[in-house]
């Protein structure tokens, strides 16, 4: 079953050398480069059906077979084509096909072969689509368990600081509490001494005029 968008399934007639081509259309949200690669495993590994065009050092428009039988279509012998192209954002699938070297696949001519083209088209997004999907999901919540270490973390180091503050808060409470204290004595001293040297001039004053005596 499909998952993850609607699919619009169209016949489209596209232009490929030269020619008017009879194609089912389908847009889908997968980079083309991957999907020109899933269509390629698709075919081997489903059908033993080798596509060219997409590998190591090729990355083509167009994909296509070589004249063979592709069973699930004809038992005759032709050529599948598979164009996929970036149209607004999203990757535009053609598939198309002929009959042995130059008859089309349409609608109207041959079409049994035609909605067999259709019907593996659909499967082949049935294959991709749901993986693809699944591994966006996967990604998100990656990102989403990611973002949840991050925000504990944060909570975290601000609890630590709430700590630390509070800590420095007492600290220059107590500072504040010390530094009055200080003034206070200070205060008491500079009281005393001049306390003292009032008490030290009297007892010169006496001192003096008992020498004069």
């Amino acid at each position: 079953m499909l998952t993850g968008q609607t699919l619009n399934i169209t016949n489209k007639t596209i232009v490929h050398d030269s020619k008017e081509r009879n194609a089912i259309k389908v847009l889908i949200a997968p980079e083309t480069k991957s999907v020109k690669k899933a269509f390629k495993d698709f075919m081997e590994d489903k059908y033993d059906v080798d596509v060219e065009g997409i590998g190591l050092f090729k990355n083509k428009d167009v994909l296509y077979t070589e004249p063979m039988v592709i069973r699930p279509i004809s038992p005759e012998i032709m050529r599948l084509y598979a164009k996929v192209v970036e149209e607004g954002g999203q990757t535009a699938m053609y598939v198309f096909g002929q009959l042995g070297y130059s008859t089309q696949i349409t609608p109207s001519g041959y079409y049994t072969e035609f909605g067999a083209m259709k019907n593996l088209t659909v499967d082949f997004l049935n294959d991709l689509l749901p993986d693809y999907y699944k591994d966006i999901v996967e990604d998100q919540r990656d990102a989403i368990s990611d973002l949840e270490k991050d925000r504990d973390d944060m909570r975290k180091k601000i609890s630590k600081n709430k700590d630390k503050i509070a800590e420095l808060q007492k600290e220059n409470e107590d500072l504040e509490l010390k530094l009055v204290r200080n003034k206070t004595q200070l205060e008491e001293g500079v009281e005393t001494l001049s306390e003292k040297k009032a008490t030290l001039k009297k007892v010169n004053t006496k001192l003096d005029k008992a020498d004069n005596n």
